[in-house]
């Protein structure tokens, strides 16, 4: 018979053995940071789209804004006696102009959004021209010459135009920081000249 040898070590087979807490550690520090980095890089690229997006909404709405501007004023005429006195140099934040169906045109900042209201005899429709994500910062028309230059009496020899500042931002997060922001100036000419023939 067979005798035992209490000292004799126990031997697990190979296959058999477990991890030791030093792997397990390192194992799972590994998988964390593989984790972590693919979530870092995901969070980036949404970021980047969705500032893509925002950016691609402002540049549509500025175009959209810019040409329609474009096509009102330089097809019609800035509409003097709708300012007080007849003097454009007194309002800066207000457009009054007649389009090519002579219809009454009055463009308007209100709260942040940009506001067209359209009078034709005696319907008035109103309407945004900014999308609603999409928020007015600021506006200004600077008209030249202040004063109607197509007045019998011709005291302004110059061909009416519209100095249009817009500034338009929209938000593709939730941090004050993560906002799109465009600023724009242009000079839109009405077709109208003066005469100099009395």
């Amino acid at each position: 018979m067979e005798k035992k040898n209490p000292h004799s070590t126990f031997h697990i087979p190979h296959s058999k053995r477990g991890f030791t807490l030093i792997e397990a550690v390192v194992a799972s520090s590994v998988f964390v940071f593989v984790v972590s980095s693919i979530v870092g890089v995901y969070l980036s690229t949404l970021q980047l789209d969705n500032k893509t997006r925002s950016e691609r909404t402002l540049q549509q709405n500025v175009r959209f804004i810019m040409e329609y501007l474009a096509k009102s004023v330089r097809n019609g005429s800035v509409d003097y006696a709708s300012y007080p006195g007849g003097d454009a140099s007194l309002v800066s934040d207000q457009l009054w102009f007649s389009n090519i169906s002579n219809e009454r045109e009055y463009i308007y900042l209100s709260g942040t959004n940009l506001v067209l209201e359209k009078t034709s005899g005696v319907v008035t429709q109103t309407t945004n021209l900014n999308s609603s994500n999409v928020q007015v910062a600021n506006l200004k028309f600077f008209v030249t010459p202040a004063k109607d230059p197509l007045t019998s009496a011709k005291t302004y020899n110059q061909q009416p135009n519209v100095v249009v500042v817009l500034e338009l931002t929209t938000s593709y997060g939730s941090r004050e920081n993560e906002t799109s922001r465009i600023n724009l100036q242009t000079t839109l000419s009405s077709r109208e000249y003066p005469s100099r023939e009395p």
